[in-house]
């Protein structure tokens, strides 16, 4: 059995600990002798598990920091089948000189021990030779757990290079973990180069490589809760390379057939047939060829096969498509998928999403959660229906969320989450009109880890460990796993079970009796979500040691408080506490508040500290982690508190303006937002202003009942000077503020508006622009920047002037001559505000003369799903030929009728002789029953309609 650990130099030690140590001079530095073997005996023959001993070297150079063992399968050590490694893990405790070894097959062996000298300076450390070999042979394999065998994925199986997928096995008798190596060859010959954690709680991996590798190897063994290992499994072989195949791209679900939707804009698409691989990209474009680097938006690397558009889009038809990304390759390109995008319903003028917040917003386990979406003020009659969408894989959310007339917020739940195996971080959001807000939500794993009673046991004794989660376990509850590095030494429970509900559980921890200071790694974990806790060490004194005091145990009054209440913490050592004190130092917060103080000190002599644990108020319930530790080497004690929404008193949780920058003697607008809804009576929440003679606000505002905020105005009184006022809002003991910046008001007028008069010209005529202030100019005048979107087109004076005293300034826009219609953005520019208008410059040529279309080839009648071909006739009844002409079809309702062939609702003509026709077609599928109208409309290069042909057909099921 081979293991990789991190080593820990003396220097690296004593440095942590502040201990003095001694070194050779480099210049005098030599290897230190190789040890000697001790068992087995040199041909001896072994039942696993077996013991590897040998002698320990001292050298006057320096300590000896380490010892590697090998066992090879010939004395040449060609092939290492198996190796491992002991280690200084404090001063004071020596390094071991021993090792067990299991999970060898039957057969003889070879075994060496080498030692690794500490000797700091420019030479660091320094290795002995290796010892004498002696062989050995294994002739049982003792009470050893059964050999797994893998699932998935078949061998031989390729992926792309940073592309993650799932190694399985099946579980077998005996097994209480598992050990799960990789290497780039497959004898799994020392090095053991690619393997770095081994240990595996439940019966799935989350693999993946960040580089091609042509072949890697994996085999899993079963290790039984006495520490023996089994044989290894059948070797499973899977090849790193980004030539590995990509699966079929997606299929697009939603919007397609060029449907109407309004934005927000949700996309869905199937989810790639390769799960290993959760990222998409989604590409949309107002070109159905997707030409050019950069479309109207390319979204990459999202997580969902589902996409909330909240960005604004102007009306008009788009395409999009997806692909799936592989790791370091990305798939092909779906199917197009076509849609418009039509204005969506009027939204009252500052209505709006103010906030999305999740509470909480860390879950754990895979339990599920809540957020509170507010408005900017009250929803008017018909209330408000909010848009919401998750960009996490394994968080879903309600499409939307209501908000009944009157409100101003609403809960969206529930929100679910799946079990993970470590830390995932993503947001929530929510849209409504042009308007969204996101909040982010963090996804953990249940377990927290485990506690030890004691730092230091004398052997023999026993001691108390304590496993914590960090929500309550799930129904049928937790079976959390314990793993002793050493059981011989320390013997834990195989398991300790959090019965559904629970928070924590204890466990004895028995030591047998040791010669010398031994420290033993032990290890918890959790297979329902593949997760192993951070590890901690026991140190297992020989008889007559004193153990320094040490913290023993935290424990809570209460494990369960509402908001805003209080409950007391105890911290309890091993022994009294030393000259000056114990200082234990403390942690606990929810959502950034923190809910202990820093530390508590146990008075000398004493064994405990009592400590004060406030709760704020919650919205809804939440759970902290309280954690206590004394001194740095040793693990931390910690306890899960339950903190319920209390009090139904108002309780201020946030409050802003918007907007913070106005000029004086305009208004603005404050809102406030309590903690929980407001009960019975509204909630009121009290506000100052620092400088009441520039800037007012009611001396109260209520919050309506069942509501968590509200809006009020904000006035002001023009000044001659810049000003800063801060407003104060106050309400359940908590304070918010906010600063509002004013503006001179007489000397410092903001652009309101731009217009432009006519708003379509023929090229080579001119219009007028006029720029408007929200007060008469200063004395000086004042001066707005103007710009064109197109000078070719239309062009403007780099700047306007508005006289003093006058309000508004006109000035000329000229324009050229065009091809088609052109629309042309005018932009203004005054201080930080700026205003646009446009200008359409039309072509100065007229549209030809006696053009018509006729429509055929649509039935009276058609089944669903039946297609059929319409065509266009376009006659020139003129005498000139005719140039740049375009058909457009459209049809209703939009949802009957698909195009089919070309999917582009606009075709050219080309060139139409005098007195000649031209013709074009398209074909179309009858999608949904309904009585349609197909309409041809004939337009000019220059977009005027020349003529429109109608023809109804009856679809039915």
């Amino acid at each position: 059995m081979r293991r990789f650990v991190l080593l820990a130099t003396l220097s690296m030690i004593a440095g942590l600990l502040g201990l003095p140590v001694t070194y050779a001079s480099a210049a005098t530095v030599t290897p230190p002798p190789a040890p000697a073997l001790v068992g087995p005996a040199a041909g001896a023959s072994v039942v696993e598990p077996f013991t590897l001993q040998w002698g320990a070297v001292v050298d006057p150079d320096g300590p000896i920091g380490s010892y590697t063992w090998q066992v090879g399968t010939s004395s040449t050590f060609s092939t290492v089948i198996a190796s491992g490694f002991t280690q200084e893990s404090l001063a004071g405790i020596p390094v071991p000189t021993t090792d067990t070894v299991s999970g060898l097959p039957l057969g003889s062996y070879f075994w060496r021990v080498q030692a690794s000298q500490t000797v700091g300076g420019t030479v660091g450390s320094i290795d002995s030779a290796w010892s004498p070999v002696r062989s050995f042979t294994v002739t049982g394999l003792g009470a050893a757990p059964g050999t797994p065998s893998f699932t998935s994925p078949a061998t031989g199986a390729r992926f792309h290079a940073s592309e993650f997928f799932d190694i399985s096995w099946t579980a077998v008798p005996g097994a209480h973990y598992y050990l799960l190596e990789a290497d780039d060859e497959p004898t799994f010959s020392y090095p053991l180069s690619l393997t770095t954690d081994l240990v595996q709680f439940g019966t799935t991996f989350r693999a993946g490589w960040g580089n091609e590798i042509p072949n890697v190897y994996y085999r899993i063994r079963a290790v039984s809760a006495a520490g023996v290992h089994g044989l290894p499994s059948p070797t499973l072989n899977v090849k790193i390379t980004n030539t590995a195949p990509t699966p079929p791209a997606p299929t697009l679900l939603s919007p397609t057939g060029g449907t109407s939707r309004s934005i927000p804009l949700t996309f869905d698409w199937s989810d790639t047939p390769n799960r290993e691989s959760p990222a998409y990209d989604l590409d949309i474009d107002d070109d159905p060829a997707f030409a050019g680097s950069f479309g109207v938006f390319l979204i990459q690397n999202l997580a969902r096969s589902d996409y909330l558009l909240v960005d604004t889009l102007a009306p008009g038809t788009y395409f999009w498509r997806v692909r799936a990304v592989h790791g370091q390759v990305r798939g092909p390109w779906s199917a197009t998928g076509t849609f418009t995008v039509v204005a969506g319903p009027a939204v009252p003028q500052g209505l709006g999403v103010l906030s999305l917040v999740a509470t909480p917003s860390s879950v754990f386990g895979g339990n599920a959660t809540q957020a509170r979406v507010t408005l900017t003020q009250p929803a008017p009659v018909g209330g408000v229906t909010v848009k919401v969408a998750s960009d996490m894989a394994g968080v879903e959310t309600p499409a939307s969320v209501f908000i009944p007339a009157g409100a101003t917020d609403a809960m969206v739940t529930p929100i679910t989450t799946s079990p993970v195996g470590g830390a995932s971080v993503g947001s929530i959001r929510a849209a409504y009109g042009t308007t969204w807000q996101q909040s982010s939500l963090g996804s953990f794993p249940l377990l927290w880890g485990h506690s030890l009673g004691a730092e230091t046991v004398v052997g023999g004794h026993a001691t108390t460990g304590t496993v914590t989660l960090l929500n309550p376990a799930p129904a049928g509850g937790a079976v959390v796993t314990l793993v002793s590095a050493d059981p011989a030494i320390v013997a834990l429970p195989p398991t300790v079970f959090i019965p559904a509900g629970g928070t924590g559980a204890s466990f004895t921890i028995d030591t047998t009796t040791v010669s010398a200071p031994t420290r033993v790694k032990i290890d918890s974990g959790y297979g329902a979500e593949s997760y192993r806790s951070p590890s901690l060490w026991l140190t297992v004194a020989p008889p007559g040691t004193v153990p320094p005091a040490a913290l023993a145990s935290l424990a809570l009054t209460s494990a369960s408080i509402a908001g805003g209440a209080t409950t007391t913490g105890t911290v309890t050592l091993t022994g009294p506490a030393p000259t000056g004190g114990a200082t234990i130092r403390l942690s606990g917060s929810m959502e950034g508040q923190v809910v202990t103080p820093p530390s508590v000190t146990v008075p000398a002599g004493s064994t405990s500290a009592t400590f004060t644990i406030t709760a704020p108020s919650v919205p809804a319930t939440y759970y902290v982690l309280i954690q206590a530790g004394l001194g740095f080497t040793a693990g931390t004690q910690a306890r899960l508190l339950e903190i319920r929404p209390g009090s139904t008193a108002p309780t201020l949780a946030g409050f802003s303006v918007s907007p913070t920058d106005i000029v004086s003697g305009t208004s603005t607008q404050g809102i406030v937002e309590l903690v929980t809804s407001a009960p019975a009576g509204g909630g009121t929440v009290t506000l100052t202003s620092s400088n009441p003679a520039v800037l007012q606000v009611p001396a109260t505002v209520s919050v309506p009942a069942g509501n968590n905020s509200t809006s009020f105005a904000i006035t002001t009184t023009a000044t001659s000077a810049f000003t800063t006022v801060q407003v104060d809002a106050s309400a359940g003991g908590v304070t918010r503020s906010a600063f509002i910046n004013l503006a001179a008001g007489p000397t410092a007028p903001s652009l309101v508006s731009l217009s432009i008069a006519p708003a379509s010209v023929t090229g080579g005529s001119n219009a007028t622009g006029t720029v408007a202030l929200s007060s008469a100019a200063p004395s000086a005048g004042s001066s707005v920047t103007l710009a064109t979107g197109n000078s070719s087109a239309a062009q403007v004076p780099p700047t306007v002037s508005v006289p003093a005293g006058q309000t508004q300034a006109s000035f000329p826009v000229t324009t050229s001559s065009v091809a088609a219609s052109t629309p042309v953005t005018i932009t203004a520019f005054s201080g930080s505000t700026t205003r646009t208008a446009t200008v359409t410059v039309t072509p100065t040529s007229v549209p030809p003369s006696g053009m018509s279309v006729g429509l055929s080839g649509v039935p009276a009648t058609v089944r669903r799903g039946q297609s059929f071909t319409a065509t266009a006739t376009v006659t020139n009844g003129g005498t000139s030929t005719a140039t740049g002409s375009t058909v457009v079809v459209s049809f209703t309702p939009t949802n009957a009728l698909r195009l089919t062939n070309p999917t582009s609702s606009t075709q050219p003509t080309g060139t139409v002789a005098g007195g000649g026709t031209k013709s074009v077609a398209w074909q179309m599928r009858a999608d949904n029953a309904a009585t349609a109208t197909v309409t041809m409309t004939l337009r000019s290069s220059a977009g005027v309609t020349l003529g429109t042909a109608t023809r109804t057909v009856k679809i039915s099921n």
